[in-house]
């Protein structure tokens, strides 16, 4: 080991500045933080993160209401379609044969029809 370290000595004092891969100046900080700085930085960091990741996770509940409401709608679409057709049925019944039907006989016009709402 001590050949080593006389060899690389020899190499670093013939020619230190224009060796490969190493920087021909050197650049020394004048700025140094202490330990309460770095732990103010970092938490600064992993608050900045949990921000993004909070943020990120509101707008997939957003999605998430976005898809219940519309399901919702589709199922009073499919609540209606039903009763529409249960309807059609009874109004077809009775217009087929409307002179011996006494149903068909005691029907009224409809003016308005409303469903019940939740």
């Amino acid at each position: 080991m001590s050949a080593y370290n006389a060899s690389r000595s020899m190499t670093m004092t013939n020619s230190a500045p224009w060796m490969r891969n190493r920087n021909s100046v050197r650049h020394n900080s004048k700025l140094s933080l202490g330990p309460v700085s770095h732990i103010i930085f970092t938490t600064a960091v992993v608050l900045l993160i949990g921000l993004m990741f909070v943020s990120q996770s509101s707008k997939v509940t957003d999605y998430d209401l976005e898809v219940a409401k519309v399901n919702s709608e589709i199922t009073e679409l499919e609540a209606q379609r039903d009763a529409l057709a249960v309807e059609n049925a009874k109004i077809t019944a009775a217009a087929s044969d409307a002179d011996s039907n006494s149903v068909a006989s005691t029907m009224v016009d409809a003016n308005s029809a409303a469903f019940v709402e939740r």
